[in-house]
């Protein structure tokens, strides 16, 4: 078989057709900031090993990405615990107490309709005018029917009443949920979101329990002896940091990240964060880690 002679032309042919390629270019995902917050109890506990065996009673406070929080109720004992939710309350940070028990009777209803039509009419002109019946008879043919149909609708109503319960009992060690989820102002997505967008420099703050720009407190009334006498846990939730990095420049969102890293060292330690990105990106703005809040006495 004979191989042509690679000559100077056919080299000149290879690099245009290279420089006529697709380039290739690096598209960087638009990262305005990012924007960190963590938050403790005031009585700092720390892990579930710190809790001592003869603790009674063990809430565990799960605040969302959105900033609500939810409690969970832990009965540490050998009695039935009963949780009085007309004394158990969400306390915001203006002071406003909200009780866990809600009254309100809430009332949902559903209707459906279902509908069927049976037999068929006929009138008698169209018949009388196709087999060539006219005048005074095809007329008077006209405003008779015969057979009939008949329609049958059945509606189907399912009212539903919500009524809350103003106790709840609790199986020895087992655990439940008090039942309705509060927003913390000054927690959450929304809430980073609006600190990036505000804010014309990198904000790296610390707060103390009674100087946070976000708290609340959660009580609840419990008792150990079949309503006999009844006693409280006070738990205080605050915000004790709030750092917001601006990116720079496309694409470095490494840098903007660790400047919240340098700004507080124990970021990855605390026993609630938020970290949050800040782009066009649904699943960047998701990319949150979220752990509870332990209390106990």
């Amino acid at each position: 078989m004979l191989m042509r002679k690679t000559t100077f032309f056919d080299f000149l042919a290879l690099l245009l057709a290279i420089g006529f390629l697709p380039s290739c270019k690096t598209q960087f995902l638009n990262v305005r900031g990012v924007a960190y917050q963590s938050v403790r109890a005031k009585e700092y506990v720390g892990t579930r090993e710190n809790i001592p065996l003869d603790a009674t009673i063990v809430a565990s406070y799960l605040v969302r990405a959105d900033g609500q929080i939810e409690v969970i109720v832990e009965n540490n004992t050998n009695s039935i615990m009963t949780i009085d939710r007309t004394r158990s309350f969400f306390r915001n940070a203006n002071g406003n107490s909200i009780p866990y028990y809600d009254p309100t009777v809430r009332v949902n209803t559903q209707s459906t309709m279902s509908g069927e039509s049976t037999g068929a009419s006929v009138n008698l002109g169209s018949i009388a005018n196709a087999a060539g019946i006219g005048g005074a008879l095809g007329t008077a043919l006209g405003g008779i029917n015969i057979g009939g149909s008949e329609s049958k609708s059945t509606t189907n109503t399912n009212t539903t009443y919500y009524i809350d319960q103003p106790q709840m009992s609790i199986a020895p060690h087992g655990r439940a949920a008090m039942g309705r989820l509060f927003s913390i102002e000054g927690l959450g997505i929304d809430f980073l979101e609006q600190a990036i967008a505000n804010s014309q420099t990198d904000v790296c703050n610390m707060f103390t329990p009674n100087h946070s720009y976000a708290s609340c407190s959660v009580c609840i009334s419990y008792s150990v002896d079949n309503g006999r006498t009844f006693d409280t846990l006070l738990s205080n939730i605050y915000a004790n940091s709030l750092i917001v990095s601006k990116v720079k420049q496309t694409g470095q969102v490494n840098a903007a990240l660790r400047n919240i890293y340098m700004g507080k060292r124990d970021a990855l330690v605390e026993p609630w964060y938020l970290l949050y990105f800040s782009s066009d990106s649904k699943e960047w703005n998701n990319k949150v880690k979220l752990t509870e809040i332990i209390d106990y006495k």
